[in-house]
């Protein structure tokens, strides 16, 4: 998994005018996608999240957290999932980032 800084994440999120998340989710299902091979490529991800209104986003967060935790971190995709139903997805990046960055360290 690609180490980013959260720092320019929030940076990124807030000048692209929410751009940015969206590139972001795509890369970051691509490197799940090559390090567990479960889920859908970049561009079959992207698709799905919109052929479904977001509701595949929903599922996704959750997917994210239980491959992340295959790889060796804490399971958070219950929180994933919650933050999501409760309006507080765009949190999910960033966790979701921080996650990953304690697997490339």
């Amino acid at each position: 998994m690609k180490r980013r800084s959260i720092g320019v994440m929030i940076l990124l999120f807030l000048v692209t005018f929410g751009i940015y998340p969206i590139i972001w989710t795509i890369k970051f299902q691509m490197e799940l996608k090559a390090k567990t091979g479960d889920g859908f490529g970049g561009l079959g991800h992207f698709l799905m999240i919109i052929f479904t209104f977001g509701i595949y986003a929903l599922y996704w967060q959750y997917a994210a957290g239980k491959r992340l935790a295959k790889q060796g971190v804490e399971d958070h995709s219950i929180l994933y999932l919650i933050l999501s139903l409760l309006a507080f997805g765009w949190l999910n990046p960033f966790l979701m980032q921080n996650q990953a960055n304690k697997i490339a360290e």
